[in-house]
């Protein structure tokens, strides 16, 4: 189990954000600040791959940041999130290294990319 409070680093700033909601294989997490909120929420859940009639366990890690808006104006969210699924009995290691992989491709430079429409 994660512990209580989570820290995510946002442009060198710690955020800690602590746990508001615990529900069988999920949890949320909250921080507010003054001018905005973060929401990061923690899923895992299986299901069957029907071509394959495979058990496949999916793992999901959402976060939301809303930035309020000033004198009236809308709110700006951002949010980002990642899915990593595996078979049932994959080895973990194996799976989490093909996730970690994955997850150090996603560099500042290379999400900025994505964000400017490149592929």
């Amino acid at each position: 189990m994660f512990s209580d409070t989570i820290t995510v680093t946002i442009n060198a700033v710690a955020k800690n954000l602590v746990r508001i909601n615990q529900d069988g294989y999920s949890s949320e997490y909250f921080l507010r600040e003054t001018d905005g909120e973060f929401r990061l929420r923690l899923r895992n859940t299986s299901r069957t791959d029907k071509d394959r009639s495979v058990k496949v366990d999916r793992h999901n890690l959402e976060l939301i940041h809303e930035v309020y808006g000033a004198a009236g104006a809308p709110s700006t969210f951002r949010k980002a999130y990642v899915v990593f699924e595996n078979d049932a009995g994959d080895a973990l290691t194996t799976s989490a290294k093909t996730t970690v992989g994955t997850l150090a491709f996603l560099t500042e430079a290379n999400v900025t990319k994505m964000l400017n429409w490149e592929s």
